[in-house]
């Protein structure tokens, strides 16, 4: 396996060829770790885990990751009922501004 680069109590983290894998070693490699691009983004995940704290303004991937990493099932619940509340709502339209006309650009 590749060499790590951060620990942090049962979280490590380790670089590969595109970004960086993030890893709970209290679970299965494959049930327990999540590829991320950013070491910081890895980090990130790996406190958000360990506080069990929920960002609101990530996106699907970012979630899905800590799910990955976490154990505990009340913390799980609490980003799946995030994801569901999500999908239900859709995306939103695109703002568009009525009194603004095209060939002016800064409006």
């Amino acid at each position: 396996m590749y060499n790590k680069i951060y620990e942090k109590k049962e979280f490590i983290i380790f670089q590969v060829k595109e970004g960086y894998v993030a890893y709970n070693t209290k679970k299965s490699f494959q049930e327990g770790h999540t590829h991320l691009r950013h070491f910081d983004a890895a980090k990130t995940a790996i406190d958000l885990v360990l506080n069990k704290k929920v960002p609101k303004s990530t996106d699907g991937y970012y979630l899905a990751s800590l799910i990955r990493l976490s154990e505990d099932d009340f913390y799980i619940n609490k980003i799946n009922e995030l994801l569901t509340t999500r999908k239900r709502k859709g995306k939103k339209e695109k703002y568009y501004n009525s009194g603004c006309k095209l060939a002016k650009r800064s409006c």
